[in-house]
C-alpha cells in the first residue's frame, strides 16, 4: 500500500528542500504519512531525506511499526520531538518541508526551538495531492472492496421496503450490513433524505418517516482496509409521478453523459461541464447546486475535484465519483453517484447499485 518510496527520496531536492516531514496525531491525522509508510497507528513522525526514511513513534506501537513500515528505521521514543530534532540536526538539515495542514504551530514552533536556524516550507499542494491522487493496483482492489460491500448492503436493504420506515433506522441497518459484509464501518454520516427533504443535497437521516410517494435519496458509503466508497441512489415509494420521472431522467442521461466523456487527458472541468449542459438542456439548470465529483481514497474527499473551477486532467489510475443531481425546494430530488476507476482502456465502474429511479414499496 505504501507509496514508491524511491521516488518520493528523488523528488526532496526538486522541490528546494532537504527533507519531508509528515506527523500524525490523534488531533490532526495524516492519511500522507499513512501512504508513504504504511503505518496505521495514532501518533507518528516520518522524515524522508534524499536516501534516509525515518519514523518516530512511542513505546505503545513498537510492534507495529516494525512490521508495518518496511524498509523505515523506526524510532520507538519517550520524546518525539526531541528525537526527531537530533536526527534533524544530525542530517544537516537546513529547510524542511512540512505538510502543514497536519503539522500544528505548536508542533513547529517546538521544533524550531530546539533547531536554531532551521528554515520551514510548506509543502505545495501540487506536490501533497500527487501523493494520493493516481492509486495502486492494491489501492484500488480495497476501495472496489468496499464498494461492492456498499452496494450489497443497500441492495439487501431496498429489498425489505423503505414506507413506513424512519430514515434514521434505514441508515443504521444499512450501516450494520456494512460490518456485517467485512467493511470497517462507515465512510461518512449516511444519508437518507425522503419527500421533501430529498431536496436537500446533504440532508442525513433523520426521524422523517418515509412515506408513499416519497423521492428518497440514499447516499452511502463504508470503509475496507483503510479505503472508502461512496455511492447514491435515488428511490422511489410507489410508482413515481410523471414529473419524478422528468427529473431522474435529466440526472441519468447527466450521468451517462459524463460517464461516457471520461477518458485520459480530459479536464476535470471539462467533465463536469458535460452533465451541467446536459441538466440544463433539460430544463433544470438552476438546480444543480454541487460539482459533478471527487476523489476517494484514504479520504471519502480528496482529488481530483471535478468542478467547473477544478484543476487538472484526469488519468490513469485515479478514482472518483460522478454524481449529478437536481433539487427543487417544495419538491424534493434526485441524485445519482457512481464510483469509478480510470484505467488506460476507458472508465471502469466500482459501485454497483443501478442507477434507474429504483421502485419500492
Amino acid at each position: 500500500m505504501t507509496f514508491p518510496i524511491l521516488s518520493l527520496h528523488g523528488r526532496v531536492g526538486r522541490i528546494g528542500v532537504d527533507a519531508l516531514l509528515f506527523n500524525t496525531s490523534e488531533n490532526l491525522v495524516s492519511v500522507n504519512l499513512l501512504r508513504i509508510s504504511g503505518f496505521t497507528g495514532s501518533d507518528a513522525s516520518v522524515l524522508i531525506t534524499r536516501n534516509e526514511r525515518h519514523l518516530f513513534t512511542d513505546g505503545r506501537y513498537k510492534t507495529q511499526a516494525k512490521e508495518q513500515a518496511k524498509g523505515f528505521r523506526v524510532h520507538v521514543v519517550k520524546r518525539k520531538l526531541d528525537s526527531l530534532a537530533h536526527t534533524i540536526k544530525t542530517a544537516g538539515i537546513k529547510r524542511l518541508g512540512i505538510e502543514s495542514a497536519r503539522v500544528s504551530h505548536e508542533f513547529v514552533t517546538t521544533l524550531g526551538a530546539r533547531i536554531p536556524g532551521i528554515e520551514v516550507a510548506p509543502l505545495g499542494r501540487a506536490f501533497l495531492e500527487g501523493l494520493r491522487i493516481r492509486k495502486e493496483p492494491d489501492e484500488k482492489d480495497k476501495v472496489k472492496i468496499a464498494a461492492r460491500i456498499a452496494s450489497d448492503a443497500c441492495r439487501e436493504i431496498l429489498e425489505k421496503g423503505l414506507s413506513g420506515r424512519r430514515e434514521i433506522d434505514v441508515a443504521a441497518d444499512l450501516e450494520d450490513r456494512f460490518r456485517r459484509l467485512g467493511a470497517l464501518g462507515i465512510a461518512f454520516e449516511t444519508i437518507v433524505a425522503s419527500g421533501l427533504r430529498s431536496a436537500l443535497p446533504h440532508g442525513t437521516a433523520s426521524e422523517k418517516t418515509i412515506a408513499a410517494n416519497d423521492l428518497v435519496i440514499i447516499d452511502f458509503g463504508c470503509r475496507y482496509e483503510g479505503y472508502n466508497s461512496d455511492e447514491t441512489v435515488t428511490c422511489s415509494v410507489g410508482p413515481p409521478s410523471a414529473r419524478q420521472k422528468s427529473v431522474h431522467k435529466a440526472v441519468y442521461e447527466a450521468h451517462m453523459r459524463a460517464l461516457d466523456a471520461v477518458r485520459e487527458g480530459m479536464r476535470v472541468r471539462d467533465v463536469d461541464r458535460v452533465a451541467r449542459n446536459s441538466i440544463a438542456e433539460a430544463g433544470y439548470g438552476a438546480y444543480f447546486l454541487h460539482s459533478l465529483g471527487h476523489g476517494v481514497g484514504l479520504e471519502v474527499h480528496e482529488p481530483p475535484y471535478l468542478s467547473l473551477k477544478g484543476r487538472g486532467v484526469l488519468r490513469e489510475g485515479m478514482i472518483f465519483t460522478i454524481e449529478p443531481g437536481v433539487y427543487i425546494e417544495g419538491f424534493g430530488g434526485v441524485r445519482l453517484e457512481s464510483l469509478v476507476y480510470l484505467d488506460r482502456e476507458g472508465p471502469e465502474v466500482l459501485s454497483t447499485m443501478s442507477k434507474n429511479l429504483i421502485q419500492v414499496h
